[in-house]
């Protein structure tokens, strides 16, 4: 029964909700969880380094200047409707590319919504016995050859 509180624990833990809202670059401070929305021309001007048709950029805030952002980049998302998972490259956004940014930060509403909902899926489960076991092996009769 412990191991099974610990599994749900973690799982709660693990899928809780985020919500993106909008933020003043100049008070992100490194390590900020960021979803950068590039204009038609910075999306133009970066394909080189992004490909092409991006539409937004999500990462952890390295650096901020006057005239550029550098993210460790974990994901973009194409117009097309594709995204694409990266494993923290980094890349320098000119300013003049970035359309909007919003900071990712968890939703504690939506983490328990969903705990709760989780935690009463389990529940019905559990009483209506599905994946139940008494730990007694399976008879269907008969036996071996007499």
């Amino acid at each position: 029964m412990r191991v099974r509180l610990s599994l749900c624990s973690a799982a709660i833990m693990l899928c809780g909700c985020y919500a993106s809202f909008p933020i003043d670059i100049a008070q992100a401070k490194p390590g900020t969880k960021l979803r950068v929305s590039l204009t038609d021309a910075g999306s133009d001007s970066l394909a080189r380094y992004l490909g092409p048709g991006v539409e937004s950029v999500d990462g952890k805030l390295l650096r901020s200047t006057d005239t550029d952002l550098s993210l460790g980049v974990s994901q973009i998302s194409m117009r097309s409707g594709i995204d694409q998972f990266w494993k923290g490259e980094s890349v320098v956004l000119p300013k003049y590319s970035v359309a909007t940014v919003l900071e990712r930060r968890l939703s504690k509403p939506r983490t328990f919504l969903l705990a709760g909902a989780i935690i009463a899926a389990l529940a019905s489960v559990k009483l209506s016995g599905v994946g139940g076991s008494n730990g007694a092996p399976n008879s269907h009769g008969g036996g071996g050859p007499k």
